[in-house]
Formats: C-alpha cells, sequence, structure tokens
C-alpha cells in the first residue's frame, strides 16, 4: 500500500484540511528582517507552506512520487504540528485508506476517452 498512502499524502498536500491555526511566539523571533514579539500572536498558513515550491516542486502538480521520501521537518503538516496536532490525524488516515478500498473494489471504471499514462 506504499502508493495509496502516498496518493493520500499528496491529496491531503494538494488539498489542505487545516488551512492555518494561531500560535503564539514563545521567544523573540527574527523572520526576514522582521522582528516577532514574544508573546504575539501568529498565523501559520499551511496551505501556503504545502503550495510552495522551495518546498515543493511544481506544488500545482498532483505528484505521490514526491512522498517517497520524507518532507523536511515543517514543511507537510496537513493536521498541524507538535502539541496541538489533531488527536484524530490517525483516524483520519485509516477512513481514507478505507474509502478507496472501497472506491476500488466496488466499481469497475470506464475511460471516457483515450488517456496517455506516463510511468
Amino acid at each position: 500500500m506504499p502508493l495509496t498512502t502516498r496518493v493520500i499524502q499528496e491529496t491531503l498536500r494538494a488539498a489542505s484540511v487545516l488551512s492555518f491555526t494561531f500560535r503564539e511566539a514563545v521567544q523573540d523571533v527574527e523572520f526576514e528582517g522582521y522582528l516577532i514579539p514574544k508573546g504575539w500572536k501568529v498565523l501559520p498558513l499551511f496551505r501556503r507552506i504545502h503550495h510552495s515550491s522551495n518546498f515543493f516542486p511544481e506544488p500545482e502538480k498532483f505528484e505521490p512520487s514526491r512522498f517517497e521520501v520524507v518532507p523536511k521537518p515543517y514543511t507537510f503538516m496537513p493536521f498541524g504540528s507538535g502539541s496541538h496536532s489533531c488527536p484524530g490525524s490517525e483516524l483520519a488516515k485509516l477512513e481514507m485508506l478505507v474509502l478507496l478500498h472501497h472506491l476500488t473494489t466496488s466499481f469497475r471504471y470506464l475511460y471516457c476517452f483515450p488517456i496517455n499514462f506516463e510511468y
């Protein structure tokens, strides 16, 4: 099931479940010439991170193979990260696996027009 897992990861990257969350700076941080003082509220935009070409080349392209290598820390966070991450993330991923299983085994699929696949 490695391919199925990568398809789910790429789906979570392409269509972020969690768009943003609020955090609080625990210390003064300088970011790109700006000072973020300790105590300020910070709003990380996960969709922006997941669609950054700095972390994912050709981010607009659906490419499950990009997850053959584990992403760098804090570049793929579909359910948040750290102590505030979604407690149901593993259940949600399992539900996606079950859904894909039923979709692929319960139906017959026909192409409406010729498609050339490249592998």
